[in-house]
This record gives structure tokens, sequence and C-alpha cells, in this order.
């Protein structure tokens, strides 16, 4: 399904006004939200490997994910996998990787 942006155009041009005066106040707020980065990333993750590990495609995972300093986090993954777990996932993720390689051969 294709996006028509002739019709939200002008709703945008409307709200331009509202985004201009809230940008600097959502600039001031973003700060104090950063150190929760470290949850929402673990919370995804968990969600992911959750779904890989009802899927049969691990057996297994922890996670943990550290805030070192501003902006800068260190994400510790471990999975625990069988050796044909392990050869379908490389097989997918090599396939996907010569797929993008393809992709933009063609261009």
């Amino acid at each position: 399904m294709k996006l028509n942006l002739k019709r939200f155009i002008p709703i945008l041009f409307r709200f331009l006004p509202v985004f201009k005066w809230l940008l600097p106040i959502f600039i001031r707020v973003f700060p104090i939200f950063e150190r929760f980065v470290p949850f929402f990333v673990s919370y995804f993750l968990e969600r992911t490997l959750r779904t890989l590990k009802t899927g049969g495609s691990i057996d297994d995972y922890r996670t943990r994910t550290v805030r070192t300093r501003k902006f800068y986090y260190r994400i510790d993954i471990r999975l625990v996998m069988t050796n044909e777990q392990a050869k379908t996932m490389l097989n997918k993720v090599v396939t996907r990787i010569l797929s993008m390689f393809e992709s933009n051969k063609g261009n």
C-alpha cells in the first residue's frame, strides 16, 4: 500500500508552527529519558530472543545492557544453540547479506 503524501502535506504544514514551538522543549527534556535507554533496549531484546526461543531457533539466551556513560552502552548477549541451529542461523544471515549485494548490483 502506497502512502498518499498529497493528503498529508497540508496537515503537516498546519502543524509546523506547533513543532517549531515544541522542538526546544523536546531537546531539553530528552536527556532525562536517556538514562532509561538500557531498560528499553533490554526489553526489546528480550522480546526478540523470546520469540526465537519459542520458535526453536535457539535453546536459551541471556542479555545484559549497561550504561557506561552518557550515550554509551555495553550490550552483552549470550546465546545457547545446537550445531544445527547455528548452521541454520548463519545460512539465513549469509543469504540475506548476499541478497543485499545482489539487489545493489542491479542499480
